[in-house]
């Protein structure tokens, strides 16, 4: 049985813990709001500049099961554009 003191501790750490997976979560969130303007901007220049996309971007999704947590993790591969076509 657990005392009193351990509970506590246990309760301290989890606290400490969502905390900062909160901060994760949030800052996961503004990076990607960022990437989504970056992604516009690059799409508005590359027609500006008259650079035409050769192939699609390859989207890649990875979620992990935690306890009383979800963590979808997703990943875009954008092919380089060849020397050629620069």
């Amino acid at each position: 049985m657990m005392n009193t003191n351990t509970k506590e501790a246990y309760r301290a750490a989890f606290d400490e813990a969502s905390l900062e997976l909160k901060q994760i979560f949030g800052r996961i969130e503004q990076l990607r709001m960022r990437k989504t303007r970056i992604e516009k901007v690059v799409e508005v220049l590359g027609r500006k500049i008259g650079v035409v996309e050769t192939s699609a971007p390859v989207e890649v999704r990875c979620k992990t099961h935690l306890a009383g947590l979800t963590v979808v993790t997703r990943l875009t591969a954008i092919p380089a554009v060849p020397e050629a076509e620069k």
